[in-house]
């Protein structure tokens, strides 16, 4: 069975200040991994798209990094902004083959 799972739920920090949220995953196989950002009352956003063998890669002050051995994501937020409360969505983009 496939799962995603994210932590923490939710997480308050001072403006200015790191953070980090991170990515757990069951799929074996898949075709990338996304990271979206969404606003309330907006769609979400992409953000970050990594393949399997990216390790990391960044966009702005958003760094996410992937581990396929231990099926981990990270997404590292720098020097926080009030405009960065949103909720964020990991995503994996799983490779459909028959019988599964």
């Amino acid at each position: 069975k496939n799962q995603v799972e994210q932590s923490p739920q939710s997480l308050v920090i001072l403006e200015g200040k790191n953070c980090t949220l991170q990515c757990n995953y069951t799929v074996t196989s898949f075709n990338n991994l996304r990271w979206y950002k969404q606003d309330t009352g907006k769609g979400p956003a992409t953000l970050i798209i990594m393949t399997f063998s990216e390790n990391t890669k960044s966009n702005g002050r958003y760094t996410a990094t992937l581990d396929a051995n231990t099926k981990q994501s990270s997404l590292h937020i720098t020097a926080s902004q009030l405009s960065d409360s949103a909720s964020y969505i990991c995503v994996v983009s799983a490779l459909w083959s028959p019988g599964t």
